[in-house]
């Protein structure tokens, strides 16, 4: 009895070749309702773990870009209940933002 991998094999074979699967499955000794039946059983599963093949997967490098983007981050903005608003850009120091929002949160006009 043939496994799924070997099964896997033959399906992507007849679909390379290019022949019907009457004409595959008799060159090839089976029945055309096996091919029909795994490649529907192949496609309902999903891509198996390993290749048709039996070959390990191939990876490709991946090369990692800290910041790609040419455009500069968008401000953040604070909307504050009294209807203030404070945009802070990236970088800003953590101990100013502290002071400003409670100066921008008070009821006194600024």
């Amino acid at each position: 009895m043939a496994t799924r991998a070997e099964w896997a094999e033959r399906v992507e074979r007849w679909q390379r070749s290019g022949l019907s699967a009457e004409k595959f499955a008799r060159r090839e000794g089976y029945k055309p309702k096996q091919l029909y039946w795994w490649r529907w059983k192949l496609r309902a599963d999903g891509p198996s773990r390993s290749s048709p093949s039996g070959e390990a997967p191939s990876f490709l490098p991946v090369h990692v870009v800290t910041d790609a983007s040419p455009i500069a981050p968008e401000p953040i903005e604070i909307a504050l209940p009294n209807g203030r608003v404070v945009r802070v850009r990236p970088g800003f120091d953590p101990a100013t933002l502290e002071r400003v929002l409670a100066l921008a949160a008070e009821e006194t006009s600024c």
